[in-house]
């Protein structure tokens, strides 16, 4: 298995010899720590390296003078080919926490990168996206693909991971978008199950399950409240066994979920109904589980990479460059996650002092 830093060293550089003063991965290390540190954008970058340079001296015996600077830092995001670097993330990402114990519960979700939009209200302007598989229990990201929306769809790639990732005895989830027949059939003969929400994109298969939980038993039941963060959420999760003649084409269909829920937020009340297939045989306690861990995405990963990390505010707005700081951003992510931190900004806290520790894992 080769470390982070050996895996950077393989990227091909773009620069000319002449005139170069500094590695590529010593420019790309410097770029994931600042932005591990809440720098974003060239400028920031370049303050934080300028700022830090008798640090950044000691740890890569660069002399203080001569620290990468904005323009290289920006130079090095426009030219580095993103499919070389996505690449090595995938390959990274796998060998490193492919393995883990706690790598069993996988999402399957995109995410648009707002700074590649020039007009916001602009619905047929092309932009970058980037979909991940995140793993429920670790918080890390094991595999990326990178579309643009006018050249490919989430659909697509979200079946080329399940091709690519290598992985097996796993659950998949995903939203409705992921309820396909290919994208299941593409699970199943990776050797995985699957847990993916069912809505009317799947018209015939919606109405065959809502029949089925309207006019049978379940065979599991598990109730829930939820009364964290001002809301008021109870949950009734029911379970239905499948047979072969009832799956639609869907491949190991067994169980299909029902969730009811009904809450409050403020003075305002819902209730709300969704539907779930899946390959497993899990009792409804453990189909809960898994259903509510497929939004962590959303906040363990999305919101982190907006919030703290800043993406969508970027000034950063090349496809070429956006695309290298989202995945440089995400190894970022992966290295916090992996030294134990769910919570970037106590991560962020504990590597301020601890760059010498980080540089030593990375090696």
């Amino acid at each position: 298995m080769l470390s982070l830093i050996e895996k950077l060293k393989q990227v091909k550089d773009f620069r000319k010899d002449q005139g170069k003063r500094h590695p590529l991965w010593i420019v790309l290390v410097v770029i994931i720590l600042g932005t591990m540190l809440g720098y974003s954008g060239y400028r920031e970058l370049g303050e934080f390296a300028k700022n830090n340079r008798h640090r950044l001296s000691q740890e890569f015996n660069i002399i203080p003078e001569r620290v990468p600077s904005y323009s290289t830092i920006r130079r090095v995001m426009m030219g580095v080919e993103w499919q070389i670097l996505l690449k090595m993330f995938n390959e990274w990402a796998l060998e490193e926490y492919g393995q883990r114990d706690d790598i069993n519960w996988l999402g399957i979700d995109g995410k648009s990168l707002k700074n590649t939009l020039k007009n916001p209200n602009d619905e047929q302007q092309n932009f970058i996206m980037f979909v991940s598989l995140f793993s429920q229990e670790s918080g890390l990201v094991l595999h990326l693909k990178r579309i643009e929306n006018k050249k490919g769809s989430e659909i697509e790639e979200g079946q080329a991971i399940i091709e690519d990732c290598s992985l097996q005895n796993k659950v998949f989830t995903g939203d409705a978008l992921h309820c396909q027949k290919k994208t299941i059939s593409l699970i199943a003969k990776s050797k995985n199950d699957y847990v993916i929400t069912v809505k009317g994109n799947q018209k015939n298969l919606y109405q065959r399950i809502q029949d089925l939980s309207n006019s049978s038993k379940p065979e599991s039941c598990f109730l829930e409240q939820d009364n964290s963060h001002g809301r008021k959420i109870s949950r009734k999760i029911e379970v239905f066994k499948v047979s072969k003649n009832e799956r639609q084409g869907f491949e190991n269909l067994r169980r299909v979920i029902k969730v009811e829920r009904r809450g409050s937020r403020g003075d305002k009340t819902y209730e709300e109904t969704a539907y779930y297939i899946s390959s497993l045989t899990e009792s409804a306690q453990v189909f809960a589980k898994i259903i509510r861990g497929h939004w962590k995405i959303e906040n363990q990963l999305h919101w982190v990479k907006d919030v703290i990390f800043e993406e969508d505010k970027s000034e950063i707005s090349d496809f070429q460059a956006a695309s290298n700081w989202s995945i440089l951003t995400t190894i970022g992510l992966n290295l916090f996650r992996g030294l134990g931190f769910l919570s970037i900004t106590e991560g962020q806290r504990w590597l301020a002092e601890r760059w010498e520790k980080l540089i030593v894992l990375s090696t």
